[in-house]
């Protein structure tokens, strides 16, 4: 009977150290893996203007680039996110996505559409949204003239930069 009842305690006290090792395993990871507030996952443009398909990496490229060059901002580079993308029907959700794979707390999605009547300007449209919540925190729709394209990922850097409201934590 002793011999039982120590394999049972033995076993029990195995148990409450799995469970604690798991419970503190789990903690750590969680830290490790928290998406970070400042970092903005950059999905590739949406361009449906058919001249501009070049321009569909090239801005995003040039925004991540942009977004890096005034701290504490970041950008999970374009490598990285070639690597991750996975475009769906709707791409805003998958940018959305691919910012929780990368443990960006922000993603950007942008689009370029033809404008009815005036072909040396195009709409730009682009939003950031939240990653943990699914909330769009900054919303950019204007008109760009076509011969200053270069220019443009700086110019909506600008505005992330501007707009965003960095977190009091």
């Amino acid at each position: 009977m002793t011999s039982s009842r120590q394999w049972l305690v033995r076993l029990s006290v195995l148990v409450v150290l799995l469970t604690v090792a798991g419970a503190l395993s789990f903690v750590r990871y969680a830290r490790r893996h928290k998406p970070n507030p400042q970092l903005f996952a950059v999905a590739p443009f949406d361009i449906f203007v058919t001249e501009l398909e070049p321009w569909r990496v090239r801005l995003a490229e040039g925004l991540t680039e942009q977004l890096g060059t005034v701290p504490p901002l970041a950008a999970v580079p374009q490598t990285v996110v070639r690597e991750r993308w996975r475009g769906q029907s709707r791409p805003e959700v998958a940018a959305v996505d691919l910012a929780r794979r990368t443990n960006a707390g922000m993603a950007i999605y942008g689009r370029l559409d033809p404008i009815a009547g005036q072909r040396d300007s195009v709409r730009v449209q682009m939003i950031v949204v939240e990653a943990g919540t699914g909330r769009v925190l900054i919303g950019i729709d204007r008109h760009w003239p076509l011969a200053q394209l270069e220019a443009l990922p700086r110019a909506l850097a600008e505005q992330v930069r501007q707009n965003y409201r960095y977190p009091s934590d």
